[in-house]
């Protein structure tokens, strides 16, 4: 579904990833995990087109899309949900809904997806003509993805969806991730500090050190890695045994 091939970008002079290769497969949640500054976040705005890759291609359903404006890659299916939410605070949660339908003229299609995101998130029905700004972390985290799904998206991009979260709120937003594949049938490339639950969830995973990916295998694999154990799961191999 989702090829990225020798990858590099990065913010005028300064490259923050180089030559990355990442696949996810239609079905998929897929995890990126490393510390902050690993380049994990500019992946995904240079797969989104927020950021251009400076060498190498991104291809989605077999076609490029690297060089692509954001507005066209979102049409394709491909939203991104940013770290720290990105909603319009200013706004209305109503007025954040819609503007997740903006490149939409589906009428019909749109009031059945805004029923779909109250069902999920009743506490979002429950504050539409609030601003944004004025909701918790957790019903704002409700929000950016009830905006994301009103863009009817293919692939999802997730950047720290539990970040400050309470546990008991991180546990629900993992919930609704597994649901976003096995009920909406989405495809998630997921990044996420959260590195045990992140694993628990996904299919796949790659780690990402200082710009590249040094580690890709399967959850199970990966959870078992010494050093992925060390650096993001906070036990040794050996403990992890007993």
């Amino acid at each position: 579904m989702l090829s990225i091939e020798g990858v590099s970008s990065g913010y005028g002079k300064i490259s923050a990833i180089q030559d990355v290769n990442v696949a996810v497969h239609q079905g998929e949640i897929v995890v990126l995990l490393g510390s902050n500054g690993a380049g994990k976040s500019t992946l995904l705005k240079t797969i989104s087109g927020a950021l251009r890759p400076t060498q190498g291609h991104i291809l989605y359903q077999g076609q490029r899309i690297d060089g692509k404006k954001s507005h066209s890659i979102a049409e394709m299916g491909i939203i991104q949900i940013q770290e720290g939410r990105g909603i319009l605070s200013r706004m209305t949660v109503e007025e954040n809904l819609e503007m997740g339908a903006y490149l939409r003229s589906d009428k019909d299609k749109i009031a059945e997806d805004l029923e779909r995101v109250f069902q999920r998130f009743p506490r979002i029905q429950e504050r539409l003509g609030q601003n944004a700004g004025t909701l918790s972390g957790g019903e704002q985290q409700m929000l950016a993805i009830g905006r994301a799904l009103m863009a009817r998206p293919q692939l999802l991009l997730m950047d720290e969806p539990s970040l400050g979260l309470s546990p008991r709120l991180v546990e629900f937003i993992f919930e609704t991730i597994q649901e976003l594949r096995t009920k909406d049938g989405l495809t998630i490339l997921l990044v996420e500090q959260n590195a045990n639950q992140a694993l628990a969830l996904a299919d796949r995973g790659y780690v990402m050190e200082t710009g590249r990916v040094v580690l890709q295998g399967e959850s199970q694999a990966l959870r078992a890695n010494e050093g992925v154990q060390k650096a993001y799961l906070g036990r040794s191999a050996r403990s992890a045994k007993n």
